[in-house]
């Protein structure tokens, strides 16, 4: 059997292995010398297992003896390849292959063979396992061994150690998934930022953006990828100045801007930006983060509001009064137009206080300031100067002085007879009933025009001042003009 299955082997093994190692002309003197029995029955680089028909080993080669540990005595005549093959590996294979062929095919040497037994090319993994118990990955190639009546009189098994593959697969799957691993934290912790972060390409079109952004702008991921970033705020112009400057200077630190999303709301933002790079130092685009200040400039307004505002009535404090009187004075220097400063003083407010207290005193002074407000127009100010004084600031009048004089002198008559009307104040008392305080108040009005003056701000209102007290000396309820 030994004789004639090496005779077949030689004979009938793959066209394609002959090829590779014999010239056609010359096989038939290399068969008759054995030559090509010993190339590949005794070559070390892979092992060369053939069996009987029944699948019992009948050549075990030099390969195999290395791969294994077995000697060719060890198991010729004894074993099939199945009894050195993860058997746990053979059952899934019997398994696959039962689904794959749609027949039901037996774990052992059948499943190893069955493709190539039927002519079909049969190359698979498989685990084998060496004398020591230790175990190797292979590749294994099948092939049928026919006589020359086409009838398998048993089977070649021709593998190759594939642990150096494995391994370096096991590798590079080790670093797919640290990347992997790598690529969803730096994704966790882009999505897990308060801020809207996006990246865009040199031209400010969208690459990525994270959830904030999503919901800072209304669009979904796929909306806002491919998009110029500029669409997505109040000033398109003034966000692609933006991605300009972060381009020129490498990086932009508080750039305002104000985000508009597809529902029309309207977000302020911070915009901090620089330009990120691949590893050869080419230019990829901009990487940006948008935080919403909404809260914080509203808490800056009302601080600014605070230092510039009375508490009590919401006008303008003295501090503004300082800024707004400065900036009159210097329109009525540019356009040749007076302006003037009515100041006056409540003439009977403190008897109010000494007799109801100051809760009701500042009941008042709220409606004072109301009333006073009423007689002006829009670019006009009305302040409170502290305690029972108010100021107020017309701009653009004549510019003829008597003109500008009975402009002015119109306005202080009209605040003057509004707030001489009877003041109804409602107090809530303890009880937490409510009384009704009826009060007479008149007031006491200086007026000072200015126009082109070198002097400050405090020189002008102190010659209202000096008019005011004029007035008030005169008996009070009553107008003054500042005569220098």
């Amino acid at each position: 059997m030994t004789n004639e299955l090496h005779d077949s082997a030689i004979l009938h093994s793959p066209q394609a292995l002959l090829d590779d190692i014999v010239k056609p002309e010359c096989s038939v003197c290399l068969i008759k010398t054995g030559a090509l029995q010993n190339a590949i029955f005794n070559s070390a680089h892979f092992s060369c297992i053939a069996t009987d028909a029944k699948g019992v080993i009948q050549i075990f080669n030099v390969g195999a003896e290395h791969m294994l540990g077995y000697s060719a005595a060890d198991v010729v005549n004894k074993i099939t390849p199945a009894d050195i093959s993860d058997p746990e590996e053979i059952i899934a294979h019997a398994q696959a292959l039962s689904v794959e062929l749609s027949t039901t095919i037996t774990p052992g040497f059948e499943a190893l063979v069955f493709k190539a037994s039927r002519g079909i090319e049969d190359i698979y993994e498989l685990t084998y396992i060496r004398k020591n118990g230790s175990r190797f990955p292979a590749v294994v190639s099948v092939t049928a061994l026919r006589d020359i009546q086409n009838t398998i009189i048993g089977y070649l098994l021709i593998g190759t150690d594939n642990t150096a593959r494995k391994r370096i697969e096991a590798k590079q799957k080790k670093l797919d998934q640290r990347l992997r691993d790598q690529q969803f934290y730096t994704r966790s912790l882009i999505e897990s930022n308060i801020d809207a972060l996006m990246a865009t390409d040199p031209t400010g079109i969208i690459t990525d953006v994270n959830k904030q952004m999503e919901l800072l702008t209304g669009c979904t991921r796929d909306e806002l990828i491919g998009s110029p970033l500029k669409n997505y705020f109040t000033d398109p112009e003034r966000a692609e100045a933006g991605i300009k400057l972060v381009l020129s200077e490498k990086k932009v630190r508080d750039y305002e801007l104000t985000a508009r999303a597809r529902d029309g709301k309207e977000t302020m933002v911070s915009y901090n930006a620089s330009t990120f790079y691949d590893r050869n130092r080419m230019l990829q685009g901009v990487f940006a983060a948008a935080r919403d200040i909404t809260k914080r400039k509203q808490a800056e307004q009302q601080i600014l509001d605070l230092a510039c505002h009375d508490t009590l009535t919401q006008l303008p404090n003295r501090r503004l009064l300082d800024e707004c009187l400065g900036q009159a004075m210097a329109s009525s220097k540019r356009s040749g137009r007076y302006g003037a400063l009515i100041f006056l003083d409540m003439d009977n407010f403190k008897s109010l206080n000494d007799t109801h207290g100051h809760y009701t005193g500042d009941l008042l002074l709220i409606e004072v300031a109301h009333r006073i407000s009423s007689c002006v127009r829009e670019i006009d100010v009305v302040a409170r100067f502290g305690g029972d004084e108010f100021v107020v600031v017309l701009g653009d009048l004549g510019t003829d002085k008597t003109e500008s004089t009975i402009q002015a002198n119109i306005v202080a008559e009209k605040i003057r007879i509004i707030l001489k009307n009877t003041y109804e104040l409602k107090v809530e008392t303890e009880g937490k009933t409510t009384k009704n305080i009826e009060h007479h108040c008149t007031s006491s009005i200086g007026v000072a025009l200015f126009l082109d003056h070198e002097v400050g701000t405090e020189e002008v209102i102190k010659w209202a001042d000096i008019a005011m007290y004029q007035a008030k000396e005169a008996g009070g309820d009553s107008i003054h003009f500042y005569e220098g």
